[in-house]
């Protein structure tokens, strides 16, 4: 016993010069959201928070394509002092993994998991003039009534996943058409390009306009922000409980005593009112597991889309 208190001080002292002072120097923010995206807001947000809390300065660089791998191929690389920060959704952790061969960074190895921030669920929008419907049940008898003519959009896995469960589950035909990121897919779904998207709260302004429709929510339970949309499984639709979260990384071999630290300042930011107007924006409420637990959260999570992409019948590229 008195050696494990020997060894326990030991690694005390050695990790408590690492979080001395921290953070005493710019922090950088790598996200993978394009400027002006709603989950961009959040990061800001919490960036901004942070800020202000230490009195460091911080900034958020925006490393938006392919699939959330150039921001996390970015970090990866990064010196692990706590100075470059990854916020990501969990494509690039639990999506990724299954629908791409070959990754430029290793989801386990790489990176040291601080924690979640926001999780949500995935709201399906339809163009309202090409798809003239308001129910769940009423798309799945209009697409099933013209097999091959609707398109659907996505962005990353994320986006693509419900789409396919659907598609399979339902039995319908429907085509997938890439999009680098939402802020360049909603245009397309409005002005009729393609007839529906899986995404966030941030087409809700297009559905006060008359220009898209809300059908349903990818969560077990009816979103707060929208009470009046059916979930897909109230609606017989299995396994569809696709939804995603917000979680923060630093490279791998951070010293544990400064993510000890980021994981205090993140949780004091994510609940800040800055926060809840960013989380409100995008359809998320604040998601904080306790100290430790991200990484078995983020296995855990993977494993579960690994089979979901796999039930789905979508291949690796």
């Amino acid at each position: 016993m008195f050696a494990t208190c020997l060894w326990a001080a030991a690694v005390a002292c050695l990790a408590a010069p690492a979080a001395a002072g921290y953070p005493e120097k710019l922090i950088t923010f790598v996200t993978p959201f394009t400027a002006g995206a709603a989950p961009d807001v959040l990061v800001r947000a919490l960036a901004a928070e942070i800020a202000a809390a230490t009195g460091a300065r911080a900034i958020v660089e925006n490393r938006p394509g392919a699939s959330s791998m150039l921001a996390a191929q970015s970090v990866a690389k990064a010196v692990p002092d706590g100075y470059t920060v990854l916020v990501t959704g969990n494509v690039a952790f639990t999506g990724n993994p299954h629908v791409f061969k070959k990754l430029p960074y290793d989801p386990v190895a790489d990176f040291t998991p601080v924690n979640t921030v926001a999780k949500g669920p995935m709201f399906l929008y339809v163009n309202q003039r090409k798809m003239p419907v308001d129910s769940i049940g009423g798309f799945i008898d209009l697409v099933r009534q013209n097999p091959g003519k609707f398109s659907f959009a996505y962005t990353s896995i994320t986006s693509r996943l419900p789409a396919e469960v659907l598609r399979k589950s339902a039995g319908l035909d429907i085509v997938g058409v890439p999009y680098r990121s939402g802020n360049a897919a909603i245009p397309d779904l409005v002005s009729g390009e393609v007839d529906m998207l899986f995404t966030d709260l941030s087409g809700m302004p297009f559905v006060k306009s008359g220009k898209l429709r809300p059908i349903g929510v990818t969560d077990t339970t009816r979103s707060p922000f929208a009470p009046e949309l059916a979930t897909f499984e109230e609606a017989g639709v299995q396994r569809m409980n696709i939804g995603f979260w917000l979680g923060v990384f630093l490279p791998a071999k951070a010293p544990p005593a400064v993510v000890d630290r980021l994981n205090a300042l993140l949780m004091r930011a994510a609940a800040s009112p800055a926060s809840k107007a960013a989380n409100d924006q995008l359809g998320t409420v604040p998601s904080v597991l306790p100290a430790g637990q991200f990484g078995r959260f983020v296995a855990q999570e993977s494993r579960l889309w690994g089979q979901i992409v796999h039930d789905a019948g979508i291949p690796a590229e």
